[in-house]
This record gives structure tokens, C-alpha cells and sequence, in this order.
């Protein structure tokens, strides 16, 4: 039984805002219970095996349904025909739409969308662009978070992830323009932080450019910021030294773009270097297209769970149908006949984006889990237990990225609510970020079906 274990409980008066999720199966951090669980002001409070009203409040009946964390996406370009960094997508013209207006409004509904698929927090990647239209999308995110409608989706905006800005080299481009690619420099990524007014959570600094590289790392962990590796040709030894300066975060790991050297020289690549280092993060794009099941249960069992972080990578042209080919900032893309997966129109065997949501994510992940699969670097992977499976799952879907973001706390610590709040867990203290699903076996697979989903207690 979960107790509220911080100093600043929500009194239980008449006034306060009261839920209780009756009946379901929660997902705490010990595992799968059959209990109650109930939210005041937005934050959980208490978790027991029957809870009995003793005020006025609002009664959901989760009966045989699995409660869970909400998603957290920590590497997404957009959704619902939205990308952070070109706009709107105009089917009629065929181009982007890059003006406030239609930018607030489409990001609006993209986070709308992300919540609907049990997404509680992302945090928006960017293409590699002209610096001016880069900034200018940010201003644009800047500007409505600052809009303060108190609509519950507006918390789903976790923050910025400059991806594509800070590379170098063209072959491990994958679907970004080389033209827009800059050196390392602490007073551009000023730039684009004030742009976003501090929105910036993540950014990725290609280590082979060197020593402008180690400082830009240094710089942003400084203040606070994941600074992120992927895209890159570096050597073993190069990514070694960025690590060492504070690099945290392996962008997608073994999607196209991440060199690998099987030679005895300068420690290998990109890839043996973040096998070999245990306080790495990995992300892992889990659609099974941008990288084998095989490889992805390698990774898990190398890395270990605790270091894998599960994400979509998706662009505009997830849940958004009828879409064929299209051009982002000269590079053209275009959808598979399946709707599956995204592809450079130009360069065989080039991903682009995904058409991935965070549901289908922790679905593939328990289905993986619970199969038994051969390995490549591990010979086989044997099945494990549906319980089991759904706790996992929801580390590398929930916890994990919390982790990565510093938003994850143990409930022992004392809760601040004068703080945005700790999630990625459910636990008494921290935000009611959360999920109620039913599971569903079909043909031997399981499905995630999102019933129901609270961002800070309110439900979308």
C-alpha cells in the first residue's frame, strides 16, 4: 500500500478537486495491484486497496482495466499533419504553413492528439533549418506556452529537443539537409534558447567536430540541459570525451546514422562506445522497422532496462492519413504503401521519421518481451511473463525518459508544489500523469487500447 509521503498533502476539504479510480489494476513501482487510487488537486494521494470516500467527489469505475503512467516522448517531430519546424502541413498546397496563428493552432491539436494515444509529455525535436524560420518556430512554441488557457493538453509540451542543428557530416545526415548544418557554438545556442524562451531541454552535439563540440556540452550541462549524441561518425575516443564532458543521451541507437567500427582503433565507433558505457541513455525508436526486434532486445539486455528510453521519432505524417510524398526544407519523404514507416524518397533505405504513436511503442515492446526471439549479439531472448513485461515496458515508455529529463522522483522525497512536478510513476506525491487501458489479444498479439488519460489530474 502507497502513502502520501510529502509535506505538503492536499488538505481534504470540500473545496479541493477529488478523483478516485476504482477497481483497476495499477502498475506501482513493485509491480501490478488490484487497488484504488485517488487524486486531489491533481496529484495522487493516496493508493490502497479500497478507498471510501469521505467527501464529495468524482468515482471512475476502472474495473478489469490496467492503470499506467502516462508516455513520456522525448523524441518526436510532430503528429496530426504538425511538425515543430516547419509548421502546419497544407494538403491543398502541399507545402508547410509557418505563421503564428496557424502554428499555435496546430500544435494545439498535436498535443491533443499525443495525449489521446496516452502520451502525457513530449518534448519536440527539430530538423536542421535556416536559422531565422528555426527561431521562429520556437518563438512560436515560446508563445504558447505562454498562453495560459489551463487547457490540461498545454502541460503535454514538455520542452525542445534541437536535433539536427549541431551536425556535421553529410553521410550520417539521414533525413536532414546538410545545408543547415553549424559548428558548435555556445552563443547560437543562446540564440535559439532565448528564442524559446528556455524551452530547450535536449540538443544534440555531434562529437567529431571536436573541441567547439566539448564546449557547447559543457555549456548546456552547466545549465541544466541533456545533451544528446547521434547522427554522428565519431570515433570510439571521441564519443568517450564528449560523455566525460556530459553527454547523457545516445540519439536513436543503432537507427541508420550511428557509426560503428568493428577495427581495434580509437575504441571503435559511435555504437561500441555507448555499449560500453553504463550511465549512457539510449534512445530506441520502436516501431521495428528503424531497427530490428532482434537488436532491440540486444540492446536491452547489454544496456540494461534502467538505461533504455523508448521513443517515437514520428513526423507530421503520423495519424494523419492520406498522406503520400512530401518536401521538408529540400529533402523529400514519402509513406510507405502500408502506412508503416516513413522513407527518404531519394536515398534507398533511409527512414524518415516514423509514423509511430507511444501505444503502439509499448505494445511492440510487450510483444517482444513476451516472444521468445533470437538475438544477434545474444544468442536467444526467452520469453517472459505478461506482468513482467508490462513493467518493463513501462520504464523505457515512462520512467526512463522521466529520468532523463530530471522530472522522476522517489515518492520518499518530499513533494514541492510550487514545482512543476515530479511524474513518470505512479506514486503518492507526484502528478496524476496517467493512463487507463484494457489489453487485448489478438492472433497472439497484444494490443494497448487508451481508454482514458489525465495530464495533471485532468482528464483530456
Amino acid at each position: 500500500m502507497a502513502q502520501w509521503m510529502g509535506r505538503n498533502k492536499p488538505d481534504r476539504d470540500r473545496t479541493s478537486e477529488r478523483i478516485i479510480i476504482t477497481g483497476g489494476i495499477i502498475l506501482l513501482p513493485e509491480g501490478l495491484k488490484r487497488a484504488d487510487l485517488e487524486i486531489v488537486d491533481g496529484v495522487i494521494s493516496t493508493i490502497e486497496a479500497h478507498i471510501v470516500p469521505d467527501h464529495p467527489c468524482q468515482i471512475v469505475n476502472a474495473e478489469g482495466r490496467y492503470i499506467l503512467p502516462g508516455f513520456i516522448d522525448i523524441h518526436t517531430n510532430g503528429i496530426a499533419g504538425f511538425d515543430l519546424t516547419s509548421g502546419v502541413y497544407d494538403r491543398q498546397k502541399k507545402s508547410f504553413t509557418l505563421n503564428e496563428e496557424a502554428y499555435i493552432s496546430g500544435l494545439d491539436q498535436a498535443l491533443r492528439e499525443y495525449a489521446r494515444r496516452g502520451t502525457t509529455r513530449v518534448v519536440l525535436s527539430s530538423l536542421a533549418s535556416p536559422l531565422e524560420e528555426l527561431k521562429r518556430a520556437f518563438s512560436y512554441a515560446r508563445a504558447y506556452k505562454a498562453r495560459q488557457t489551463n487547457a490540461p493538453w498545454e502541460s503535454v509540451l514538455g520542452g525542445l529537443y534541437v536535433e539536427g542543428t549541431f551536425m556535421k557530416l553529410s553521410e550520417y545526415s539521414g533525413a536532414h539537409n546538410p545545408d543547415y548544418f553549424h559548428e558548435p557554438s555556445e552563443r547560437l545556442f543562446d540564440e535559439l534558447q532565448d528564442a524559446a524562451g528556455g524551452l530547450i531541454r535536449i540538443v544534440n552535439v555531434v562529437p567529431e567536430w571536436g573541441e567547439p563540440a566539448l564546449r557547447l556540452i559543457q555549456h548546456i550541462s552547466s545549465r541544466g540541459i541533456v545533451c544528446a549524441a547521434g547522427h554522428t561518425g565519431a570515433t570510439g575516443s571521441q564519443y568517450c570525451l564528449a560523455r566525460k564532458s556530459g553527454t547523457k543521451l545516445a540519439v536513436h541507437f543503432l537507427n541508420g546514422p550511428t557509426g560503428t567500427s568493428f577495427k581495434s582503433f580509437d575504441g571503435g565507433g559511435a555504437v561500441e562506445s555507448v555499449l560500453r558505457a553504463d550511465d549512457l541513455f539510449v534512445e530506441i525508436i520502436a516501431d521495428g522497422y528503424h531497427v530490428d526486434k532482434s537488436y532491440v532486445l540486444d540492446t536491452i539486455s547489454r544496456k540494461g532496462v534502467d538505461q533504455v528510453v523508448v521513443i517515437t521519432d514520428s513526423m507530421f505524417t503520423a495519424n494523419f492519413p492520406d498522406m503520400d510524398q512530401f518536401k521538408v526544407y529540400g529533402v523529400s519523404g514519402k509513406v510507405s504503401a502500408d502506412c508503416k514507416f516513413v522513407e527518404d524518397a531519394d536515398k534507398p533505405n533511409t527512414l524518415f521519421g516514423s509514423m509511430l504513436t507511444m501505444d503502439v511503442a509499448f505494445s511492440n515492446m510487450i510483444n517482444w518481451l513476451t516472444a521468445g526471439v533470437d538475438g544477434v549479439w545474444v544468442k536467444r531472448h526467452e520469453s517472459i511473463g505478461l506482468d513482467s513485461a508490462i513493467a518493463r515496458a513501462s520504464e523505457m515508455c515512462s520512467k526512463n525518459p522521466a529520468r532523463v529529463l530530471g522530472i522522476f522522483e522517489p515518492a520518499s522525497v518530499c513533494y514541492d508544489s510550487s514545482l512543476s512536478g515530479f511524474t513518470g510513476s505512479l506514486e503518492s506525491g507526484k502528478l496524476a500523469d496517467l493512463l487507463i487501458a484494457s489489453l487485448e489479444l489478438s492472433e497472439g498479439k497484444y494490443r494497448l487500447n487508451v481508454e482514458r488519460v489525465y495530464v495533471g489530474g485532468k482528464m483530456i
